[in-house]
């Protein structure tokens, strides 16, 4: 079976009324990142977007390990709650 790249499609809550979504967009093997475009909402309603860059280089060769998912999810969330893209990449 092939590996998908989860998808967020559910808002994933921050603080004071902050969320996220993500959709995956690229991963880089030769770098081991992987890139999803990051959209901040406040409340329901979407106020910015921004590329995050996520190196993969913890995760071995197994990306369907249970600590796979909540690993990926943290290391997003980290970044969405800066407000501010950890990279030059853009589509």
């Amino acid at each position: 079976m092939a590996f998908t790249w989860p998808e967020f499609t559910v808002n994933q809550p921050l603080d004071s009324g902050r969320s996220w979504t993500a959709a995956f967009d690229s991963y880089d093997q030769y770098k081991e990142n992987v890139y999803y475009l990051v959209r901040l909402f406040q409340g329901e309603v979407w106020v910015d977007e921004l590329m995050v860059e996520v190196g993969t280089e913890w995760t071995g060769e197994d990306w369907t390990v249970p600590t796979f998912l909540p690993e990926l999810t943290r290391r997003i969330a980290e970044v969405a709650a800066t407000g501010k893209t950890n990279t030059a990449y853009s589509r």
